[in-house]
């Protein structure tokens, strides 16, 4: 039954793609992730139409598409994701989507990045946010040349601010005395490495994989020996274990935003990463 909805789906898209065309030139732009969709607006503008692919509250790991995300694909002229395989179970829907139209321009934003095992929240660091600007930068003038001293504009002006966020947290982290914390995921290797901090120990080192007693014993021992005196869960998230050890050993439990999900606006990206620098530094100072 799914299988007959798509290929009518896919029927239909040429004659939907002619009929929006027809009202709009407009470059459409699809972004797989909130911090990708704030990036690409501040270099967009008005110029296209920005939409992000997952809703409001599903993050990249749990996401599965519908006929309607088939659609919305279609539709797209450019696709900017992540890369690092954060979107794994984009290739199939992309080879549904472009079935019976031209090829739609993919951007890998990773492209540049100097990549940590097992880590894809690069976008965490505002220094690779700046490589992935610039990524995307170069797609939609490729995508759009028209437009493109407008983009290179509106990318250049974005960087700025990107970079002036970078030396405020630098200026931040640099008063601070404690320097090690636990997490629950291992998402900050990228902020840690940027600003001299270290993620001592991940209390869940895979995704939906519940930790072994081994590991949670030696969590609590890298815990102790550090002195750590915060865990950092995640405002997605809920972990008894997380409670468990802090109820244990007098903990105090702060959220940090991995920005996986979030306000699709030009400013969130910003916004986000400051309030997580003020719980940092609440927890840490």
């Amino acid at each position: 039954m799914i299988f007959l909805v798509i290929i009518c789906l896919i029927a239909g898209l040429q004659a939907c793609r002619q009929s929006i065309t027809e009202k709009s030139e407009k470059l459409r732009i699809l972004t797989t992730i909130a911090p990708l969709y704030s990036f690409t607006k501040n270099i967009a503008g008005d110029l296209a139409d920005v939409d992000n692919l997952l809703p409001s509250g599903a993050g990249p790991h749990e996401c599965s598409f519908s006929p309607a995300d088939i659609v919305k694909v279609s539709r797209s002229d450019v696709l900017i994701k992540n890369g690092v395989d954060l979107e794994s179970w984009l290739d199939k829907l992309m080879i549904s989507a472009q079935t019976g139209k031209k090829e739609i321009v993919i951007a890998d934003t990773s492209s540049g990045v100097e990549i940590i095992d097992n880590d894809p929240h690069i976008w965490l660091s505002p220094v690779n946010a700046v490589i992935q600007v610039k990524n995307i930068r170069d797609c939609l003038v490729k995508a759009d040349p028209g437009n493109s001293e407008t983009y290179r504009e509106n990318a250049g002006l974005y960087i700025k601010r990107l970079k002036a966020l970078d030396r405020e947290i630098r200026d931040e982290v640099r008063t601070w005395k404690q320097r090690e914390f636990v997490a629950l995921h291992p998402a900050f290797t990228y902020f840690t490495k940027d600003y001299g901090l270290k993620q001592a120990a991940v209390i869940q080192e895979t995704p939906e994989i519940e930790p072994s007693p081994k590991h949670i014993i030696d969590v609590i021992k890298t815990i102790e020996a550090a002195g750590i005196k915060a865990i950092f869960s995640e405002s997605r998230a809920s972990h008894k274990i997380v409670d468990t050890i802090a109820e244990d050993l007098k903990l105090r439990v702060y959220n940090l935003d991995t920005l996986e999900t979030g306000e699709l606006s030009k400013e969130w990206y910003e916004e986000k990463m400051r309030a997580n620098l003020a719980v940092l530094k609440k927890a840490l100072n």
